[in-house]
């Protein structure tokens, strides 16, 4: 387990991160999460109200392609295929948490769901999907996220093997992933990386845990923790291993102050009237961008030109690029990553001798600063017959 010392564990929950470099397995994800902190005593005691047929379940280093993990082994007494309604019953009733609860149910579903596509039927039944070992580290993994107050988990790609083949109850199947995973993720929209490989690398428990608790999209944390959980198999040349990192992440707000990831997306146009490159700035505004602006810029030979720019959340980046694509004449978008420090803020309505308004409140180290909204400053002008920048000042006034 490589653990940094003498980090606690904040009330608002650790941030996670699966780093699937070589896929992910419902085994290989328990193993890791054990290797990062997680006590197995404490897996083995949650796992116990499932009504389970005996089993015992104990982690072993080893070694894959050269890099240290944790394999789990799980000795089963008597073998038992659930299908999907006999799993939700099970957890249903199990004295679990119940955030373990809701996430197991969320990773049971998600499994169904890529079984029914893969097979065309509302009413899909699991197969090796399906056995105690499956639900062993469906729930195993959901106690090990808990052990560790993990509120929040991110996966940025998913990488599974291409050109693979792999013996089942339904026969030869294709492994890049198999087709229930490969439903379960492309439902989810994550990324994939796809890489020559000899073995299954991304199973339907894995897929599903990671659809159930997992945003695909990039973050950065500071990480307190991480470990390493091997598959079965040692192939030459990858090591057949799933990584989790546990921390904390910038952008969670402390002492009013937090962080974000943002990126800023500009274009350089000089065949576009001043008129519609305004609109494409306010469109990008309309659409939910957290500033747009337009700079003016001199280009080759002497050209006057303008750079349209805007700044938008992270995983908005893709969806703000084809708005600059659509609106303006530009052939390309630069993207640039940014971490903003931002002050905690609303917005509140708040009653005037001038009537309500909204004002948007800032609060930083122990202050609170009110501005009045533009939009509602200019309506009462208007109402008022009145120029806006006295409504603005009585209104300042007023709010303190």
């Amino acid at each position: 387990m490589a653990r940094s010392p003498g980090r606690a564990v904040t009330e608002r929950g650790q941030t996670l991160v699966f780093d699937c470099f070589s896929g992910i397995a419902g085994d290989m994800t328990l193993a890791a999460l054990i290797d990062a902190g997680a006590p197995i005593e404490a897996i083995r005691a949650g796992l116990a109200p499932l009504g389970l047929p005996p089993f015992a379940l104990r982690a072993e280093p080893v070694v894959r392609a050269g890099m240290r993990a944790l394999k789990m082994h799980v000795e089963i007494s008597e073998e038992h295929t659930y299908q999907p309604g006999e799993m939700r019953s099970m957890v249903m009733e199990a004295a679990l948490p119940s955030r373990v609860k809701e996430r197991s149910l969320a990773a049971i579903a998600a499994m169904a769901a890529g079984e029914a596509l893969a097979h065309a039927t509302p009413h899909p039944r699991f197969h090796e999907a399906g056995g105690v070992d499956a639900v062993i580290d469906l729930v195993g993994s959901m106690l090990g996220l808990e052990a560790l107050d993990v509120s929040e988990a991110y996966c940025p790609v998913v990488t599974v093997g291409a050109a693979t083949i792999v013996k089942a109850e339904h026969g030869a199947l294709p492994a890049a992933p198999g087709p229930a995973a490969a439903y379960t993720l492309q439902t989810a929209r994550f990324a994939l990386r796809f890489v020559e490989a000899t073995h299954e690398l991304v199973t339907p428990s894995g897929a599903a845990i990671l659809v159930a608790v997992a945003k695909p999209s990039a973050v950065t944390i500071i990480p307190a923790a991480h470990g390493a959980g091997a598959g079965t198999m040692d192939p030459p040349g990858r090591p057949n291993a799933v990584r989790v990192f546990v921390g904390a992440r910038l952008g969670a707000e402390e002492d009013g102050l937090q962080t974000r990831e943002l990126v800023q997306l500009e274009a350089n146009i000089d065949d576009m009237p001043a008129t519609l490159l305004a609109h494409a700035r306010d469109r990008l505004l309309d659409e939910g961008a957290l500033d747009a602006w337009l700079e003016p810029i001199g280009m080759k030979k002497g050209r006057s030109a303008a750079k349209l720019c805007a700044l938008v959340p992270f995983d908005a980046e893709r969806r703000f690029a084809a708005l600059f694509l659509a609106e303006t004449t530009t052939l390309g978008v630069r993207v640039t990553a940014y971490r903003r420090y931002e002050a905690a803020r609303r917005i509140e309505t708040r009653e005037t001798s001038l009537g309500p308004v909204r004002v948007k409140v800032r609060e930083w180290g122990g202050t609170l600063r009110l501005a009045p909204e533009y939009e509602d400053v200019k309506a009462l002008a208007a109402a008022l017959r009145r120029p806006a920048i006295e409504v603005l000042r009585q209104l300042e006034r007023e709010l303190g």
